[in-house]
């Protein structure tokens, strides 16, 4: 696993280099935040650790690109103080693992390397926003998830109920149309009415 580093000194970098697992494959230290945007452009790591200390240099421009779902890798923070980090760096490390190349529910099938899905043979290139939608579906197969929280995870914002319930429900007819399904069937996206939607294979209710 490839860990970036950003600390505002010599010192700290050492501290946070000393809390990592022995295991860790390799880091690399940074001490500007044009230098983390650079790293993630051109040798994208698989976690990112940043002194709390050096938040102080942050734009609230970079924080914003760095916490679009989605798009970066796991963030965390750390205390250069604080005795006990293991703990959220063990936990970070977990969330930076590579997702499963492949989901699977009944004959639909999600390809996360070419971000595509298919059912039977034919696969579909669906839109970013579309394609997050059904992977999160995918990721609590069998379980309903509500509409505000599948705009949390999608989108990344909040919103009153209606609205996001509106905004998942056009997504999802368009998600419908695309694999061809069929809603009166309830195959695959199953609308819960009241509380949100759920993924699972045809015949399961």
């Amino acid at each position: 696993m490839h860990i970036l580093i950003l600390a505002s000194t010599p010192g700290a970098a050492k501290k946070m280099q000393d809390t990592l697992d022995a295991t860790t494959d390799h880091y690399t230290v940074v001490n500007t935040w044009p230098d983390v945007i650079s790293s993630l452009e051109t040798d994208r790591p698989d976690l990112i650790l940043v002194e709390r200390a050096a938040l102080a240099q942050a734009e609230l421009t970079t924080l914003f690109k760095l916490t679009e779902p989605g798009r970066w890798p796991p963030l965390l923070i750390v205390d250069t103080l604080a005795t006990d980090n293991q703990r959220g760096i063990a936990a970070a490390r977990r969330l930076a693992q590579p997702p499963p190349q492949q989901y699977q529910v009944g004959e639909l099938r999600i390809d996360t390397r070419k971000r595509r899905a298919s059912i039977g043979e034919r696969w579909v290139t669906l839109p970013p926003i579309q394609y997050r939608l059904l992977l999160a579906l995918a990721q609590r197969e069998g379980e309903v998830v509500a509409c505000q929280e599948l705009l949390r995870l999608v989108w990344g914002y909040e919103a009153e109920d209606a609205e996001a319930r509106e905004l998942v429900k056009v997504h999802i007819r368009q998600i419908r149309r695309r694999l061809s399904l069929d809603p009166e069937k309830r195959n695959y996206i199953h609308s819960v009415r009241g509380f949100g939607y759920m993924l699972a294979p045809p015949g399961e209710d």
